[in-house]
């Protein structure tokens, strides 16, 4: 029987479910493995200038192809990469990190090696890594390391969180048979049972059929790459008003006659949303997420209403949850859906038309938000970062064809400039959007800046766009100096990151009628009227908390 290299057989388990891409810093306890991967045509390799970025570019692409990987070198280079990988936990998104250990004669030589601790210890950070993953192994036995392998990767499908391979120099470059390569990994979940699924359908049509204004709610569930293909056709099917969540945009076709605008409490865009959902009974809710950020800092108040909460492994209707899987019920629910009377039209206001017949001197934000409306095109990829450019975005009407996510509950600083890169590269493999649009902050830029570097080879990236105001003025500080940061020269950032690029140009606009692509400036102390009406909420607990504690001390 034919025989390969371990570390071969872990690329091309990897190149079997999709992943084309492999991001990560060289190191010297990954450097053999690394030899594997272009020599041998399984896969390309693109090395990021630290491994925080890394991290954050594997999230972007898996969020696009479905999976996604990193590789690092033991200890510092992992433990600089779990800020990414803490997000995508968080967050369901697949990607397994790959790390590169010293040889097993090495650790069991009772030697004080580099990037250790110090104790000889070696499984620090393993332990560290597994309470941000759903499966980790060390292989250390070539024996049963492809059994190792199969099993971390499917638990990642399965689950859609990150997984963590740790294998050493030695272990890479032993042999097993190609024989495990006949047994495919599979990217879908096994069936539920059919009698089971058929009596949650049942009570789930029966709640929105005895309804008097249902609705279905897109939320950050629902942006899980296994059930996000079936959420356009649900909304076909139902055809009720929907709306999504600061977490669910950029998952349905927002250009639907049924789309009524993005729901996050007291944060909702428009403002008419709030009335909408409050009259709704009934709620098809997919994949609730409810943090605060998602739910306008906790200011949702639909009490009254009949919930229905489809998750990845359960549905659950009122109090009662019943096991199910989310990516075989949604199908059955669409069929379903066709064979009942037209459902109660809850009335939702009609979403305004961006005016675009008189500019303002200045660009201002709620000003801006209309404004990417009439900007974006069918084809682009839109990444937000957390803060003002996620909330802002909320009043942005995506068109037909256009995607966008962002990271709105882990919140790491600096992610979307590091995603934008990794879902770039996915969109250039599979041909899906035609223009990368990156909205982002300052602050979170200048962490991630050295992401730029990429994008000289990337054509799909033609546009970033920044917006200036720190959330963090807005909720305390508006004029503290621990709030401030440096201004750059961003325009002068593509030519030092990308000097063989001719052909770039950059922009910076000070009005609107300057506005083109690039490098606005906004007034520091302007934030969208949406992000007020979330912070204020935040502050009046604030004062009550605050209020109370005083009152007990008296």
């Amino acid at each position: 029987m034919p025989e390969i290299l371990v570390g071969e057989y872990l690329f091309l388990r990897l190149k079997e479910i999709g992943i084309e891409t492999l991001f990560g810093v060289p190191g010297d306890f990954e450097l053999a493995l690394l030899e594997l991967v272009e020599p041998q045509g399984l896969l390309t390799w693109l090395g990021t200038p630290n491994e925080l970025v890394g991290a954050y570019a594997a999230d972007g692409y898996a969020r696009q192809k479905g999976a996604g990987a990193l590789v690092t070198t033991f200890g510092p280079g992992e433990l600089s990469a779990l800020c990414g990988i803490g997000g995508s936990y968080c967050e369901n998104v697949p990607v397994v990190h790959i790390v590169g250990y010293p040889t097993n004669a090495a650790q069991k030589s009772g030697k004080i090696l580099h990037h250790t601790l110090g104790d000889g210890n070696y499984d620090h950070y393993v332990k560290i890594s597994s309470e941000l993953s759903c499966a980790t192994t060390v292989l250390t036995d070539p024996s049963t390391a492809v059994v190792e392998i199969d099993r971390v990767l499917t638990a990642m499908l399965y689950h859609q969180r990150p997984a963590y391979i740790g294998i050493s120099e030695d272990v890479a470059y032993s042999k097993v048979s190609t024989e495990y390569l006949d047994t495919k990994l599979t990217r879908t979940l096994p069936p539920s049972a059919a009698e089971s699924e058929a009596k949650i359908l049942a009570k789930i049509m029966a709640a929105l059929s005895s309804a008097k204004a249902p609705i279905l709610m897109v939320d950050g569930g629902a942006a899980i790459n296994t059930w996000a293909e079936h959420v356009d056709p649900l909304v076909e099917a139902l055809r009720i008003p929907f709306f999504v969540t600061l977490l669910g945009k950029g998952v349905a076709n927002e250009q639907s006659s049924y789309y009524g605008g993005c729901f996050s409490g007291a944060g909702s865009c428009p403002m008419s949303v709030i009335k909408a959902v409050s009259q709704a009974d009934c709620i098809l809710w997919l994949g609730n997420y409810p943090s605060d950020f998602n739910t306008g800092m906790f200011s949702e108040h639909i009490e009254q209403a009949t919930i229905i909460d489809l998750q990845q492994f359960s549905a659950k209707i009122g109090s009662i949850e019943y096991k199910a899987k989310i990516n075989y019920l949604l199908p059955r629910i669409i069929e379903a859906a066709k064979d009942i009377p037209q459902l109660p039209q809850l009335h939702v206001d009609s979403i305004p038309a961006p005016d675009t017949s008189s500019l303002p001197e200045k660009i201002e934000q709620d000003w801006l938000w209309d404004r990417m409306t009439s900007f974006l095109r069918p084809g682009d990829l839109v990444v937000t970062e957390t803060g003002t450019s996620q909330v802002g975005f909320t009043a942005t009407r995506l068109p037909s064809g256009c995607h966008s996510y962002t990271q709105a509950v882990y919140g790491s600083i600096g992610y979307a400039t590091g995603s934008a890169v990794g879902a770039a590269i996915a969109a250039k493999e599979t041909g899906r959007f035609k223009r990368m649009v990156l909205i982002t902050g300052e602050g979170s830029l200048q962490l991630t800046i050295q992401a730029f570097r990429f994008w000289s080879d990337m054509t799909l990236c033609r546009l970033c766009l920044w917006s200036t105001t720190k959330v963090e003025r807005y909720f305390c500080g508006m004029n503290s100096k621990h709030n401030d940061v440096p201004m750059w020269d961003y325009g002068a950032l593509f030519k030092a990151f990308a000097p063989e690029v001719t052909d770039a140009r950059t922009f910076q606009v000070t009005t609107a009628k300057e506005l083109d692509l690039v490098d606005m400036m906004l007034e520091y102390q302007d934030t969208p009227t949406v992000m007020k009406a979330v912070f204020e909420e935040k502050r009046t607990a604030l004062a009550k908390s605050a209020a109370a504690a005083k009152s007990t001390v008296s």
